[in-house]
């Protein structure tokens, strides 16, 4: 039985409409991301040019992992610098709900997903954690956080490396993606500088 022609034309516009709100709100969610990305670069871009030897490194860093977080929807992370005679990671900053129980917190670079990216200088996104071998629970069960996935980026200045910046579990719940990597690295990059003009600053 052929549809007839009206009934035909009223369903395909129904289609094409709900086809067009959902590529409308794909478009507003990536619009809302680039203001988010935009106004992180922003403010670390501030950090650097404020940088003085009466800056607040403490400031400074909470203000780095503020940007950090803001580019990649979470509320959750670390700023870790290498101690490189002890070889550990120390968490100089902490933003989120274990704040308090992990400043000054220091891991082995032996352990963790971490340390494996300051070992080897390569950035890691991780799904799903407990799908991933290297990821240490000695974190969560130290906090009581649960993490499900992270973002985890090397701080490299030439043949240094300074430390790594974490990031954990999307506000969203969703896992992180290629995108919200990409992000961190370049954000990473600028809290490079930030730290470095800091360090020179100071000297």
């Amino acid at each position: 039985m052929l549809t007839p022609p009206r009934t035909y034309t009223l369903r395909t516009l129904r289609e094409e409409n709900s086809r067009l709100k959902d590529e409308n709100l794909t478009l507003r969610e990536e619009l809302h991301r680039l203001q988010h990305i935009i106004s992180a670069l922003n403010n670390l871009q501030q950090s650097l040019d404020s940088i003085t030897p009466d800056t607040s490194i403490h400031a400074l860093l909470k203000n780095l992992l503020a940007a950090v977080l803001e580019a990649v929807d979470s509320q959750d992370g670390s700023l870790q610098l290498l101690d490189e005679e002890k070889q550990e990671l120390v968490f100089v900053e902490v933003q989120g709900s274990s704040r308090d129980q992990l400043l000054g917190y220091r891991l082995p670079v032996s352990q963790g997903i971490a340390g494996w990216v300051v070992t080897n200088r390569t950035p890691e996104l991780v799904p799903d954690v407990y799908q991933e071998p290297r990821f240490s629970p000695l974190v969560d069960q130290t906090t009581g956080f649960h993490t499900s996935s992270l973002i985890c980026m090397p701080l490299l200045a030439g043949e240094r490396t300074l430390g790594a910046i974490e990031v954990v579990n999307t506000l969203s719940g969703a896992p992180f993606t290629k995108k919200d990597l990409d992000v961190l690295e370049l954000v990473a990059r600028m809290a490079t500088l930030a730290l470095l003009r800091a360090e020179n600053v100071g000297n």
